[in-house]
């Protein structure tokens, strides 16, 4: 035990002084760049003088976007870099050395800060900053940002997102920092960006801002906005979501086709509003979860809920009016049988000729004939006196028959007039139920 503790300390002294152990020159330059200075100090000649700051973002990897809490974390490489008059020295006096890597935190630093930051951690350890040998200070801080991000899903999932990412100095205003963007551009750095798997980015783009707070309205305050567009991707939902919504809308168009006659058309409705309201269980775990904006595609699931309540109902109506047996008034009947009939290409019952037609009952007994002219007369009368009075009940049960036929034929129409009235309300219902499907769609197409 003890060995290993005296070879893991010889191995820090190696390397410490291997770390130390720099050449002459490079030692006596830090001894001449350091020896009198002073890190809160800022490195300009006169107090009255901005520090100009060149400040890039260099965006490397969208890593989540939060559209519930509203916030966004990236990937990001800050570029600082400004010039130090106390770095200065010849090459040629120290060895032809150009440049040296110093410990960031033993240096003056602008404390530039994303203003909309939610949570920051940095990336391994605090890194060196390159000084060269004209002055210039330049350092590149890798890390993880969680910004604040205004979302708006109302047309998700073919949403695009503006995400901006605000940078300035915490503490000193214009007249300490002079904040400029590097190399004057105006997008920021995508080298080395790795694309994200569910959302394409569009733009990268800084704007250099001078702001004038309330509290010092002479004190110019100067922060930097980078704007992240960015589009969703929008296969994963168009499978799973859009494709899957389109059919349950058609199959409620398939509620109005079947016919009454079927017996199946309030369960298939009714299997079809189980169905969505399966897919809308499923849809919950998809979807963002915020009431800042209600996405389209919730109000269009909504709107294809509705409807197939409202064709459930519908399909109701049409089933009671095909079995009802009251007598139709004649306003429904020249509405629907004879006026709207026609037009949707729906079959009439032409009415029919009555079987029977009305029998009279009374029947005057014929003048009496010699139907035999050996038989004689009493005879004759008797027998046609007999013949009379079944005449007469065959005639009187015929008139029954008759008044039962016709019955039954007003019957039998009235409940054709019926079905014909509710296969005029299907009709009526499946066009409004298409074109409002159809419309809502164009709408959102066109909108989006």
């Amino acid at each position: 035990m003890n060995s290993q503790r005296i070879a893991c300390f010889l191995l820090i002294l190696v390397t410490l002084a291997t770390d130390v152990s720099a050449g002459p020159d490079q030692r006596r330059l830090l001894e001449d760049l350091f020896s009198d200075y002073n890190k809160h100090e800022r490195p300009v000649y006169s107090e009255s003088e901005p520090v100009a700051v060149e400040f890039q973002v260099s965006l490397r990897s969208i890593l989540n976007v939060d559209e519930a809490n509203q916030q966004l974390q990236t990937q990001l490489w800050l570029n600082y870099a400004w010039k130090d008059y106390k770095f200065r020295w010849e090459p040629s006096s120290y060895g032809n050395i150009t440049d040296i890597r110093y410990p960031a935190a033993s240096l003056w630093l602008p404390d530039i800060t994303m203003y909309n930051s939610i949570a920051s951690s940095e990336i391994g350890s605090k890194p060196d900053v390159f000084i060269a040998s004209e002055g210039s200070v330049s350092l590149v801080q890798p890390g993880i940002f969680t910004s604040s991000c205004e979302t708006d899903l109302r047309w998700f999932p073919f949403d695009t997102q503006a995400c901006k990412l605000t940078f300035g100095s915490w503490t000193l205003d214009g007249s300490k920092v002079d904040l400029k963007v590097k190399n004057g551009v105006s997008m920021g750095s995508l080298d080395g960006y790795q694309p994200n798997q569910e959302w394409h980015l569009l733009n990268f783009s800084v704007v250099r801002n001078t702001v004038y707070y309330e509290c010092c309205p002479d004190t110019p305050y100067i922060d930097l906005d980078y704007t992240l567009k960015i589009s969703r991707l929008q296969l994963f939902y168009v499978i799973n979501i859009i494709i899957p919504s389109i059919f349950i809308a058609l199959l409620t168009l398939v509620t109005f086709i079947i016919p009454v006659q079927s017996g199946e058309k309030l369960s298939f409705g009714s299997t079809v509003l189980l169905i969505l309201a399966i897919f809308w269980l499923l849809l919950i775990n998809v979807t963002p979860s915020t009431s800042a904006s209600v996405p389209m595609l919730t109000i269009f699931l909504g709107f294809i809920s509705i409807v197939n309540v409202l064709s459930l109902t519908c399909a109701a109506i049409v089933v009671r009016l095909h079995h009802s047996s009251a007598l139709m008034p004649r306003v429904l009947k020249s509405l629907f049988c004879e006026t709207l009939a026609p037009i949707l290409c729906i079959g009439t019952n032409k009415p029919r000729k009555p079987l029977y037609e009305s029998v009279p009952t009374n029947v005057r007994s014929p003048e009496p004939a010699n139907f035999c002219a050996e038989k004689p007369v009493e005879h004759s009368l008797q027998n046609s006196g007999a013949s009379l009075q079944v005449l007469q009940s065959i005639l009187h049960e015929l008139s029954a028959v008759s008044v039962q036929m016709k019955a039954k034929e007003q019957t039998e129409q009235n409940n054709a007039d019926w079905m014909i009235a509710g296969a005029v309300l299907d009709r009526l219902f499946f066009i409004a139920y298409f074109l409002g499907l159809f419309i809502g769609c164009m709408v959102i197409g066109l909108a989006n």
